[in-house]
């Protein structure tokens, strides 16, 4: 699959250096037309799987080449994924759920236009015909979205480069969440010191490097997500009823070009570890590097890789 990559010309951030804001230009030289659709803050990632009036929470921001001039719609999809093993399933294709316009969106930092997209596990359900008897702990909702600009181009996950679809960059731009369904776990379970051990290796070898301890804390958007760091990156999973997932399009600082944008990305694997819930001394995370096909032109994709954790 081809991607395209992007670029917005003149992007300004705002950070704080020393308690002053300053204001910095970062241009991108990469390519010389695209928008995205950046993730700016998750209020709440998951739904709890007896509580319909559950919150799925996100800040968007929209950047293209005119700062939001070309911004036309957003068409929002919803999809269900049924991963209970027993009974028939009642996954469904994706559904259009609506269709925001420019209006919908309010002004943001520098006059970008920015929305807040929240739906509650009712609307969901509503939107995909089913009921709430009809889910369990570990099925998911997809949401997926189309980025249509007024000169006619649209963008989505399908044409869009590691660069911009990775949760853990600038952009952070992956037009699509996954919101699990989860049974909500005390916040003091699965964080702490733990040591990592690599049961199996990736394509550059152990994913997070040699066996060493890693501080595994809240995420503090949602109840059963955690994080820890590798270098500079931040790696996220969620305790899902009996299952560790890890979260998909995240960034390893690996690639195959002398452009350091482009990494490598990683996702859950097809078949998730189990788990106990309420016993975190020891589990496993399973992954696939380049998830995807977003491999950083390494030639490679959906390689297997498996971390254990045991708590210090």
């Amino acid at each position: 699959m081809k991607k395209i990559t992007f670029i917005i010309l003149s992007i300004f951030l705002c950070i704080s250096c020393n308690d002053e804001e300053k204001a910095i230009e970062t241009v991108l030289e990469e390519v010389d037309r695209g928008a995205v659709l950046r993730t700016l803050q998750f209020n709440n990632g998951e739904f709890e799987v007896d509580n319909p009036e559950s919150i799925f929470s996100v800040n968007l921001q929209e950047q293209d080449i005119q700062e939001g001039g070309l911004l036309s719609t957003v068409d929002v999809f919803v999809s269900f994924i049924d991963n209970t093993p027993t009974g028939n399933s009642v996954s469904t294709q994706r559904i259009l759920l609506e269709t925001l316009t420019r209006d919908d969106f309010t002004s943001s930092d520098f006059s970008l236009p920015a929305i807040t997209l929240e739906y509650n596990f009712t609307e969901l359900l509503d939107a995909t015909g089913l009921t709430i008897n009809q889910t369990n702990c570990k099925d998911q909702f997809r949401i997926d979205m189309d980025l249509n600009l007024s000169d006619g181009l649209t963008f989505n996950v399908t044409n869009s480069s590691g660069t911009v679809v990775n949760t853990d960059g600038f952009f952070m731009s992956p037009f699509t969440y996954l919101i699990n369904i989860v049974e909500p776990i005390n916040e003091d379970l699965f964080t702490g010191i733990y040591e990592y051990t690599s049961i199996q290796d990736g394509f550059f070898g152990p994913t997070f490097g040699d066996e060493g301890l890693v501080d595994i804390r809240n995420r503090e958007h949602s109840t059963n997500f955690r994080v820890f760091d590798f270098l500079n990156f931040e790696i996220e999973f969620s305790v899902v009823c009996d299952a560790i997932i890890a979260t998909r399009y995240q960034k390893l600082p690996f690639g195959c070009t002398m452009d350091r944008s482009d990494r490598v990305l990683i996702g859950p694997d097809m078949i998730v570890t189990t788990a106990d819930p309420n016993d975190d001394t020891v589990f496993e995370l399973h992954i696939l590097e380049a998830f995807g096909g977003f491999d950083a032109f390494c030639d490679f994709e959906n390689m297997p890789s498996k971390i254990r954790f045991s708590k210090q």
